[in-house]
């Protein structure tokens, strides 16, 4: 389509025109998939948030002389000879530099810790300071926190049979506290999220975007090209074929309301503020723009 016939096309004074905007660069089916990945990686991390508890984890098996410390995707074995001392937990942080994974703070400690002595801890607990720990020679202290302390060293001492939990039962409220950002980033991401569209109506250029529309009027706007790519997100949003908010390029800080970084930008200042637009066709647009009052700068 040349120049004249774009004009032609789209100067239509009392209709709504919808321009062109530049293609994502991006393989179609690319951004799906990787929004439904990470969509399903978060409902995951939710669920590992609330589950455990709802089925009774960590618990703590004791049978054949062996005890098996188990969370819903790690365990411990270790005889049930093992001495145990009741102790109270000194203040503990998340050890760094470790493979082992949990969580704590949420009514289920899971998870390698280290005191401020820098003395290892493997939590199989409820959270709670008192505690039973099981001292095995190069391991980290086993704590664990059974519902029934004294039926759990009875059976461990005189060879005994028995499956405990921890105190608290249900899912504790932090829980849920914990799962619920990760439940709505999910359906954040899985939501359909509109296109970026730029309508040329009767008196001014509309530049909508997901949440809101920008109004450029014809009197008063400049256009010129872009000297660079889109640049540096400061604030806002970037997403395959969705750059919207505040940028830092070679012109300057503009407000983004753009389909691509890569593709050639057009600059359009109305009052005090610089947006940055992609459309299929940038020379054809600043055109049309021109023949509508726009000033066209740096010819």
């Amino acid at each position: 389509m040349t120049e004249r016939d774009y004009h032609l096309k789209m100067t239509a004074p009392t209709d709504l025109v919808r321009v062109p905007v530049a293609p994502a660069f991006t393989r179609r089916a690319t951004w799906p998939l990787l929004r439904a990945l990470g969509a399903a990686l978060l409902v995951l991390l939710g669920v590992l948030l609330v589950v455990p508890p709802l089925l009774g984890y960590p618990r703590y098996e004791v049978r054949g002389g062996t005890l098996t410390v188990r969370s819903l995707a790690t365990h411990r074995i270790l005889p049930a000879s093992t001495p145990a001392q009741r102790v109270t937990l000194p203040p503990l942080t998340r050890a760094m530099g470790t493979r082992a994974v949990g969580r704590d703070g949420t009514g289920t400690c899971v998870g390698r810790f280290r005191d401020a002595s820098g003395q290892r801890y493997e939590l199989y607990t409820d959270c709670s300071a008192d505690a039973l720990v099981f001292r095995v020679p190069g391991r980290p202290l086993l704590a664990v926190t059974p519902d029934d302390p004294a039926a759990f060293l009875a059976a461990l001492q005189n060879g005994g049979t028995g499956t405990f939990g921890t105190p608290r039962h249900g899912v504790p409220p932090g829980s849920w506290l914990g799962a619920l950002p990760l439940f709505v980033l999910a359906a954040l991401l899985l939501w359909p999220w509109p296109p970026l569209q730029y309508r040329l109506t009767p008196d001014a250029l509309e530049v909508r975007r997901r949440l809101g529309v920008d109004r450029l009027p014809y009197a008063g706007l400049s256009v010129r090209p872009a000297r660079s790519r889109l640049g540096v997100r400061l604030v806002g949003t970037g997403l395959p074929g969705y750059h919207t908010g505040l940028y830092a390029t070679a012109d300057g800080q503009v407000m983004a309301v753009a389909t691509s970084t890569r593709a050639p930008g057009l600059l359009l200042t109305s009052g005090h503020a610089t947006y940055y637009l992609t459309p299929a066709d940038p020379h054809a647009l600043t055109a049309e723009l021109r023949a509508r009052g726009a000033t066209l700068l740096n010819e």
